[in-house]
């Protein structure tokens, strides 16, 4: 079927008219047309039908090609114009196409027609679809509450959405021409290059995290997907603020550490820096001492005033705590009126005594709480390192001992532990004979921590931390229960049990269809020297049908010390089966860099105790850059461990480290919660 043509001439001669349709007709066309001579006319034209083409005669006795363009101008009308006119100057054919028409052809030369005439509407329909792909991206880009733009290959802003007003406080129009770096956080620059020159390079799109600045300073976090049009040359680029999510999941991190009430570190933070803090006074010689904390007529006041006024009693003292001591010492609240203050890099135990006579002198004092003084008082327990115990477990018990003894003693004042306070012994073989039968009595349990990559923040693996719940103690710490286990001999076959459980476990997601799970269990000297770990950890295996490189075992440095060559043979058997290998809590002191590069282990894990410290102690900060170096100069992997903040990850990601492990992903979690996690893909933030 002939397309149809709609053309309006502007022409005063019929037989030039005619000649024209005759020509167009011959070209295919199925033509309507209709001619007029005057502005008049064309006017009436314009507003009673829709017209395809207009064909101009150049010069009318009462009108000009000149008028007729005007006209279609002040219309509105998008049509497009031909002149066909006689002989003119070039000069005159130049200016009428400047004037908006899209051809000029003589009426002497037809031939050119049909052609021109077909080129004419496919500009024009060109233009039509550009217009409407402008008001529909200006509609787009006004309406959307995410922050849209477009970015040249330098980087710099092209367009910018209305949001950017709402999500950054800058007026719509005011970033563009801008580079992405006046609005992007200095510390997600070097992230946010890496994303364009990847997109350049022709990745796909894919969803990446960062931080943009508010004109205010504050940040805001976005979500973003962005991708690059060949067509345009530009980096299309989609943000969605998430930055209510981010607040939501730094509280729950923040709760998981700390006391929801007052806002100081809780029963799990504390303990973690005491650990810490025993392995620092380990490598420097130093005293550390923990303070246990009663307050003594605290129930008295919160029965008498009621609750949201004991809330403000307690917030109220741990403030005053925190003032008492240096900003290197911790005040923890661990729950109902029971603080715990760890003073560490005390020169002597005397120093201990002075700060605890200050708490208890300071907690005499009344305290000004809603316009009413309280009066309390404080007993308080001491505890000490090295004397008084080797774990944190330890001395927070024989801190809490020394406290009772306080209260014993008249309330009001201070005690240090003694020795003879504890029937720790007796505990001891009481523990040992419950510890036999735990397993049997399915009071074992395996929890896992996650380990994720640095590099693309997903989870690759995690570690089998083993817990005891025993029916009457309620869960025991690993720091009492390890110790008994590794002194007694039951750490074999207690050993036994975590692996096989752990391997069972792996097998289980892998039913389940997750995605590879390295899991890592940690393997004691006795295990490791004393029985045949390459038979036993094969037998396993093979029991438990996962493959060998979905199993690490951790080694600890002070094992790996005790006898070079076996662990060096034993090592390269098991390596040899497909199982990895970690060397744990690296940096402590034990390994000689000479027998290191023996051993063909996968991963080094740098020890809690300089992470935690990596930020305000140089010789920390000079370790970790150092270990980290080291491995990768022997082609091993690092994982650091205790990463508590985004600083520490920041700080080890901009210093190559390759996975962590902490608070700051996630706590120890149970199998289940593991598997959700990893399942739902949960990452660690950009």
């Amino acid at each position: 079927m002939a397309p149809i043509l709609r053309a309006l001439m502007v022409e005063d001669s019929e037989d030039d008219a005619l000649l024209v349709q005759e020509v167009l007709r011959a070209g295919g066309y199925d033509l309507h047309a209709l001619r007029v001579d005057t502005e008049d006319d064309l006017l009436q034209a314009l507003h009673g039908d829709a017209w395809d083409i207009v064909l101009a005669d150049y010069c009318l006795p009462a009108f000009s090609a000149e008028g007729t363009l005007r006209v279609l101008r002040e219309s509105g009308r998008d049509i497009p114009a031909i002149v066909v006119s006689g002989t003119v100057g070039e000069d005159v054919a130049v200016e009428t196409i400047k004037l908006g028409a899209d051809d000029y052809l003589l009426k002497q030369n037809l031939t050119r027609l049909v052609s021109a005439v077909r080129h004419t509407l496919d500009v024009a329909e060109g233009r039509r679809q550009q217009r409407r792909l402008e008001r529909m991206k200006t509609i787009i880009l006004d309406s959307s509450p995410d922050l849209i733009c477009m970015l040249d290959a330098q980087g710099f802003f092209l367009e910018v959405s209305a949001a950017s007003q709402a999500m950054l406080g800058y007026a719509p129009g005011e970033l563009e021409g801008q580079h992405f770096e006046a609005v992007v956080h200095p510390g997600d620059l070097g992230r946010a290059q890496d994303e364009v020159d990847s997109i350049l390079g022709g990745r796909p799109a894919r969803n990446f995290e960062n931080r943009l600045l508010h004109r205010s300073g504050a940040i805001v976090h976005l979500l973003w997907s962005a991708a690059f049009s060949s067509i345009d040359g530009v980096i299309v680029a989609v943000g969605h603020d998430i930055s209510e999510r981010k607040q939501s999941e730094q509280r729950i991190r923040y709760l998981a550490m700390h006391d929801e009430l007052t806002g100081l570190p809780n029963r799990n933070l504390i303990q973690d820096r005491i650990a810490q803090a025993i392995a620092h006074s380990r490598r420097n010689g130093g005293v550390l001492a923990l303070l246990y904390l009663d307050l003594d007529r605290f129930k008295i006041i919160n029965d008498g005033y009621g609750h949201l006024f004991g809330d403000a009693v307690l917030k109220a003292s741990g403030e005053r705590l925190v003032r008492l001591v240096r900003e290197c010492d911790t005040v923890a609240r661990l729950g109902g009126d029971e603080f715990l203050i760890l003073l560490t890099d005390l020169h002597q135990p005397s120093d201990a005594d002075v700060v605890a006579r200050k708490v208890v002198d300071t907690l005499d004092r009344p305290l000004l709480v809603q316009g009413r003084d309280i009066h309390l008082s404080g007993s308080v327990g001491v505890s000490l390192f090295p004397f008084d115990g080797d774990t944190a477990a330890e001395l927070i018990d024989n801190a809490d001992m020394a406290m009772y003894r306080s209260k014993e003693l008249g309330r009001s004042t201070y005690q240090f532990f003694t020795h003879e306070m504890s029937q720790k012994t007796l505990r001891r073989v009481e523990l040992e004979t419950c510890l036999r039968g735990a397993a049997a009595a399915g009071q074992l349990q395996l929890v896992y921590q996650p380990k994720v990559s640095l590099e693309h923040g997903r989870i690759i693996g995690c570690e089998a931390l083993l817990r005891w719940h025993h029916p009457e103690l309620g869960l025991v710490s690993p720091g009492h229960f390890i110790p008994i286990a590794e002194d007694s001999g039951l750490i074999v076959p207690i050993g036994d049990w975590v692996l096989r459980a752990a391997c069972r476990q792996a097998r289980a997601w892998m039913d389940a269809g997750l995605p590879p799970v390295c899991v890592a269990v940690n393997v004691s000297a006795r295990q490791f020297l004393q029985q045949d770990v390459v038979a036993w950890v094969t037998r396993i295996l093979e029991e438990s049908g996962i493959p060998p490189d979905w199993l690490e075992l951790e080694l600890t440095e002070s094992l790996i010390a005790q006898d070079i060559e076996k662990v060096t043979v034993t090592i390269d058997r098991l390596k040899d089966i497909g199982v990895k290998l970690s060397i744990d809590d690296f940096g402590i002191g034990y390994s000689s860099l000479s027998y290191l590069k023996r051993f063909r282990v996968d991963t080094l894990k740098i020890d809690q105790s300089f992470v935690r410290n990596m930020l305000v102690e140089a010789e920390d900060s000079t370790i970790v850059r150092a270990v980290i170096s080291l491995a990768h100069n022997l082609n091993f992997k690092v994982i650091a461990e205790g990463v508590e903040t985004e600083q520490h990850c920041h700080f080890l990601r901009s210093n190559g480290c390759d996975e962590i492990q902490g608070y700051y992903f996630s706590k120890p979690v149970t199998a289940l919660e593991f598997e959700a996690m990893h399942r739902d893909g949960k990452q660690l933030s950009a």
